[in-house]
């Protein structure tokens, strides 16, 4: 006792009186009885802030208000059955409160009361009200006035301890004791910090799960997000049902709704083609929107008869605001099987979602299975991608060039610069491979920007050299950085603008306001435009009235059915009559035989390219054509 509580106090026998020993003892009593109560009031502030530690951890509801039973056990000191009740609706209640209440009860009153934790006793009834527990009269009577008062109220035996959040959300802890003098033991500010603590706890995780329900759950269509079919749904129904399969769909052409109709119209039909894939589904079926206008599947049906599942989609009607319309949906597949371990469902997705590419990669609406080739496939175009950007980086493509002649004379008047790209691992790769890829991976900038600046440099070093085209892609001329970009690299070689051309295709005019407003601003600075191609695509001379372009080159396909077709040689005589009519210069493309150039001479063409006077050739080839065509003059 000395030692724990350093007594020091003592009295000499010759001073020791009784009145004096009587008053001693009391006052050392006392004493003990104060350091005891301090000392159990510091092990529950310790009890109390551990049990906090532990119950704002817990992010379900379920396990926090357990917990809460459990540490009221600790703290008191007793064994006893209690349960613990929630009243009211919180504000914006997580899904897991809301799916309690709606499971619990209809109604939306103030007085109702679900029981959200129970002791071994009242186990039975979590998820149920109140009134539908077998408690004894006074039991319900103490828990419904604790409600009604906003007060702690105790009865014999029956305590009931209320607490309410900042989110008026209102809850009561109900335990059973034969303690009736258990209150009057416990230092009340404790039990108030405990409350409190409880009452954080309480809201901590409402908020933790709407954390959660933000996180898993898609706000425009209710289905689960990507990271819930991940992370979530797809493992738990895989480690019940054995295997899954998989689907990635995707709605075809969707963004077309948005651009005809508006976001909000296009976020109803995501709403609606969702639900259409539950009601098309098994119950058990987890659906989700993984992104855009793409969700996902996981289901027990085996891959063709989700397969048809699918197909059918394509024939169903879709019902809105009183009218109905069509979807196609293109979809890969991919099937797991659980082994013990959780298959990772984000490999399994990604395969699915391979193999959708490969499906819309061959026809919209169709519906593809995974095999391993896709995968290898979709591995060696990423490793492709990669030794792209870093032989970009190091300026190792090439140029080479493809004279342009004029009909009359034969004589070289330019040349299109052409890329090319000679790996030291995978050799010579064909522009057919790489440029498409670059396009997909969103390098077309880079890639023409690096053109138009290596063809600049050697227009800097070959003074003689006529006018160089260049080729820029309509994702190229869609960026707002192009002009200074351009006008930068020719300020850097001292390149004269009509000593180089930028050959733009008829796609370049489907590409918004943002193409629209370079075309016209290269204009206004007076760089020469050709269009490539004319004839493949969006031809049409109704929009070549007001296009600024000087040059017009008819495409291949023209020049294919030359010297086959007697009305292919009118048609083309009447296309360069119109177009020579507009003021503009005509090109064809892809001469290779002499009765194609009596032909196309016939038709009134000046100017041609192609194998029939000379290949792409490197840049020293070039340089002796030239040479070689002021020789002979």
């Amino acid at each position: 006792m000395i030692e724990n509580f350093e007594i020091n106090d003592y009295k000499t026998k010759n001073e020791l009186t009784r009145a004096k020993l009587f008053s001693t003892l009391c006052t050392s009593i006392r004493s003990y009885h104060n350091l005891v109560s301090i000392q159990k009031s510091r092990d529950g502030l310790r009890k109390i802030v551990d049990s906090a530690a532990n119950q704002f951890q817990e992010r379900s509801l379920a396990s926090f208000t357990e917990g809460v039973l459990e540490q009221i056990n600790v703290l008191f000191d007793i064994h006893s059955e209690g349960i613990f009740c929630v009243s009211s609706r919180p504000l914006n209640p997580p899904q897991q409160l809301e799916k309690i209440y709606c499971h619990a009860t209809s109604k939306r009153q103030e007085d109702e009361h679900i029981i959200v934790a129970a002791s071994k006793k009242y186990q039975k009834v979590f998820g149920h009200p109140l009134d539908s527990v077998e408690l004894e009269p006074s039991s319900q009577c103490v828990i419904r006035q604790a409600f009604k008062e906003g007060k702690n109220v105790i009865q014999d035996g029956n305590i009931a301890l209320y607490l309410d959040t900042p989110s008026r959300w209102k809850a009561v802890i109900y335990i059973m004791t034969d303690r009736t003098n258990l209150l009057d033991q416990l230092d009340p500010e404790l039990l108030s910090v405990f409350i409190q603590n409880v009452a954080l706890g309480l809201e901590n995780t409402k908020f933790i799960n709407q954390l959660f329900d933000a996180v898993f759950t898609d706000e425009i269509t209710g289905l689960h997000s990507r990271l819930g079919f991940v992370d979530s749904q797809a493992p738990t129904l895989l480690k019940q049902t054995g295997r899954l399969t998989l689907a990635v769909i995707d709605i075809d052409d969707f963004h077309q709704i948005n651009e005809s109709l508006g976001f909000e119209y296009g976020n109803r039909v995501l709403k609606v083609f969702g639900k259409t894939l539950q009601q098309a589904l098994p119950a058990n079926s987890i659906v989700g929107r993984l992104h855009s206008d793409a969700f996902a599947v996981a289901t027990e049906l085996e891959e063709p008869e989700l397969c048809n599942m699918l197909q059918n989609l394509q024939d169903t009607r879709f019902s809105m605001d009183g009218g109905t319309f069509y979807l196609s949906a293109t979809a890969g597949l991919f099937s797991v099987s659980y082994d013990g371990d959780i298959y990772d469902i984000e490999v399994a997705l990604r395969r699915a979602e391979i193999a959708l590419k490969q499906a819309k990669s061959k026809r919209r609406g169709s519906t593809l299975t995974f095999d391993d080739g896709m995968e290898k496939a979709c591995t060696e175009r990423l490793n492709l991608i990669n030794k792209l950007r870093h032989d970009l980086a190091e300026n190792r493509l090439y140029l080479v060039f493809q004279p342009k002649v004029d009909l009359r004379d034969d004589r070289i008047i330019g040349a299109e610069a052409l890329i090319r790209w000679e790996h030291p691992e995978l050799g010579e790769v064909s522009p057919g491979v790489f440029v498409p890829i670059a396009e997909a991976a969103g390098l077309s900038f880079e890639l023409d920007t690096y053109v138009f600046r290596t063809a600049c440099e050697i227009l800097e070093a070959n003074p003689h050299f006529p006018e160089i085209a260049v080729n820029i892609s309509p994702l190229t001329l869609s960026r707002r950085e192009l002009l200074p970009v351009l006008n930068g690299i020719l300020q850097k070689y001292g390149v004269d603008k009509d000593r180089i051309s930028l050959e733009i295709t008829e796609g370049c005019f489907v590409q918004g306001e943002n193409t629209k407003f370079n075309i016209t601003m290269l204009h206004r600075q007076n760089w020469t435009l050709h269009l490539d191609d004319f004839g493949s695509g969006y031809s049409s001379f109704g929009y070549l009235l007001d296009l600024p372009v000087s040059v017009i080159k008819i495409d291949r396909i023209f020049t294919w059915g030359l010297s086959k077709c007697d009305r292919s040689e009118t048609l083309l005589g009447g296309m360069v009559n119109m177009l020579k009519g507009m003021n503009k210069q005509v090109l064809i493309e892809g001469l290779e035989t002499e009765e194609q150039l009596v032909a196309a001479v016939a038709a009134g063409l000046d100017m041609a390219q192609g194998y029939l006077f000379y290949k792409p050739m490197p840049l020293e080839a070039f340089n002796l054509a030239l040479q070689e065509q002021v020789a002979i003059a």
